[in-house]
């Protein structure tokens, strides 16, 4: 959905909107199509970047933190998403530029060949998010995004990871590490990772790495939270990450 358009999905707890494969029952599989992209009007950390994964390219993102791009609820996004080449795939839900004005609640996506939900910048703010067996990433969060979330939830399968290495949460700053702002701040709250080891170190698929990944000049807030199962916690990835803790007391938090 273009910068401008506003897309009305809400479901209730009884009947849910359901966007799924085109399949046949039985039949369905991750990757079958291409997910549900959100582009918006708010700020983000780029010179008019432009959405990975859609061709012809689409460009999000302006200065307008509180707008509007609809409303979801009660709505679940299944088998979708998918890697095109190296660094330009498409994910389950992808919100780019998505300002706090959107309605984001009570949201879940499940069986994704990429990453769960993504956040190119914007402001959106969330409730109630599930990630459900997904390829890559949970939660994956870039180009300045500074909206906040609670009540979130990842569940994964010891069998499915990509090569690319797996993570609940990967955060990001930028494409590289150049000091652009704003800076990545959002926050995530309440949020419970289950990761794929059930006992012991031993697991089955290699390419799962982290519960948290910080990369390259990221300011997220991940509080009061609880990840279990991963084969490592948490990963400073780049000394800008550092610098970040300590100039701007940002990081992560377990209460």
């Amino acid at each position: 959905m273009d910068r401008g358009g506003r897309l009305i999905a809400r479901g209730t707890k009884e009947r849910p909107i359901v966007m799924t494969s085109s399949q046949a029952v039985g039949e369905r599989d991750r990757g079958d199509w291409g997910g549900l992209v959100i582009l918006g009007r708010a700020r983000t950390n780029q010179v008019d970047p432009s959405i990975e994964g859609v061709s012809p390219q689409r460009i999000f993102g302006g200065d307008n933190d509180a707008d509007n791009s609809g409303e979801f609820q009660y709505l679940r996004v299944e088998y979708a998403g998918i890697e095109l080449t190296p660094n330009n795939e498409t994910n389950s839900i992808t919100l780019g530029g998505v300002g706090r004005g959107t309605f984001f609640e009570n949201v879940m996506v499940s069986f994704g060949g990429d990453d769960g939900f993504e956040w190119f910048g914007g402001s959106v703010n969330g409730k109630y998010l599930i990630s459900f067996n997904m390829w890559d990433d949970d939660f994956d969060v870039d180009f300045g995004y500074s909206g906040n979330n609670q009540f979130l939830l990842a569940v994964r399968y010891p069998s499915y990871a990509d090569q690319s290495g797996s993570n609940i949460f990967e955060c990001d700053n930028g494409p590289n590490d150049n000091d652009v702002q704003p800076y990545t701040t959002g926050t995530f709250s309440n949020v419970t990772g289950l990761g794929p080891i059930k006992a012991g170190a031993s697991i089955s698929n290699g390419n799962y790495q982290h519960a948290i990944d910080l990369r390259r000049r990221t300011a997220v807030t991940i509080a009061n939270s609880v990840f279990t199962g991963m084969p490592l916690g948490v990963r400073f990835n780049q000394a800008s990450v550092v610098n970040q803790i300590i100039t701007n007391g940002r990081g992560v938090y377990r209460d």
